[in-house]
């Protein structure tokens, strides 16, 4: 056999061989991408349902999901918010401050209107109070709410300018009036703050005043510390009946003083039931509502509080089966 020959020989199978490896890498690798990153597996089914679903990968189809677009800016005020009521549940009863046996200032008590708005029927009333209202985006979708409910509304600051204007599209209105609390990281501007005196709660609440004058009420925005501490809502109540305004007790610490103050200044106190929407989500928001509605069964009427997430407004949407049975009232129809 001649050298040609053979060198010819050799370069051919040498050229099968490689052939032949190429083909077998090729296969392992496409094999190894279908079954070890399968794009389709959906991670909350179970191992034997997976298993499955690795082998019929390219038969399985994908429906998209419903996005619900939320505004950074709000939301990481309804976030702090919660997460201050949540945490101020596990404070030990040991931070409570003192009892007070009188007030510090002189107590007028009020004489009763001439009109007194009496309840002629025994259908139990629900009133829902939605919180932390701040910009127009939330205010647009408030107005679309099929149903009576009381916004509470930011005080002016630098993030929430058209307050006031807001105020004037609503027959019925209250003020998210920012309060010390325990765990809250980016409190807003002109908080009322413990420490506050008398004057410095009188120059704060004196300011929302002036921008808020038809104001029913004010409720605390977070406030777990403030409402906490006798001194200082007795302060706070002291300017309040200086100007004439209701306090609402948002209730986001479970030792709050509101009740409390309420009978040492003679002035009725009314506190929130239940929260609607500790959680994001249209379900959980609708058994709330539910809930909500049975204490009004029960008790004659009921307070809800709920926040301007896109949840809430959904579910506000399915929710006139839940509310037969109650009648929807603006906040100052129960004071």
């Amino acid at each position: 056999m001649n050298k040609p020959f053979l060198y010819a020989a050799v370069a051919l199978l040498a050229t099968i061989v490689l052939s032949l490896v190429s083909m077998i890498y090729y296969e392992s690798r496409l094999h190894i991408t279908k079954v070890v990153y399968p794009q389709t597996v959906d991670p909350l089914l179970s191992d034997s349902v997976v298993q499955e679903q690795k082998l019929e990968v390219t038969k399985l189809t994908v429906a998209p999901q419903k996005r619900i677009v939320k505004e950074k800016t709000d939301v990481l005020s309804i976030a702090t918010e919660i997460d201050d009521y949540m945490h101020s549940q596990k404070l030990p009863e040991n931070n409570l401050s003192k009892t007070l046996l009188k007030p510090t200032c002189k107590v007028t008590p009020k004489k009763p209107k001439q009109i007194q708005k009496i309840f002629h029927d025994d259908i139990p009333r629900l009133a829902i109070i939605m919180d932390d209202i701040g910009n127009a985006k939330q205010m647009n979708a408030f107005l679309k709410i099929p149903f009576a409910i009381t916004p509470s509304l930011f005080p002016v600051t630098k993030r929430h300018q058209n307050t006031p204007s807001f105020a004037k599209k609503c027959k019925c209105y209250m003020v998210h009036m920012p309060m010390e609390a325990f765990h809250f990281a980016r409190p807003e501007e002109n908080t009322l703050e413990v420490n506050d005196t008398l004057e410095e709660i009188d120059a704060k609440i004196a300011s929302m005043h002036k921008d808020f004058p038809d104001a029913v009420a004010i409720n605390n925005h977070t406030g777990s510390k403030f409402t906490s501490d006798a001194e200082s809502m007795d302060r706070l109540f002291c300017v309040l009946d200086k100007y004439d305004i209701t306090f609402i007790d948002s209730k986001t610490a479970p030792h709050t003083r509101g009740k409390e103050m309420g009978k040492l200044h003679q002035k009725v106190v009314l506190e929130r039931n239940i929260f609607l929407d500790n959680e994001p989500d249209v379900t959980y928001i609708l058994n709330q509502l539910k809930k909500a509605v049975r204490y009004a069964k029960r008790h004659g009427q009921a307070i809800a509080i709920c926040h301007p997430r896109p949840e809430t407004f959904e579910a506000f949407k399915q929710a006139s089966e839940i509310l037969k049975g109650v009648k929807m009232v603006m906040i100052e129809e129960l004071l």
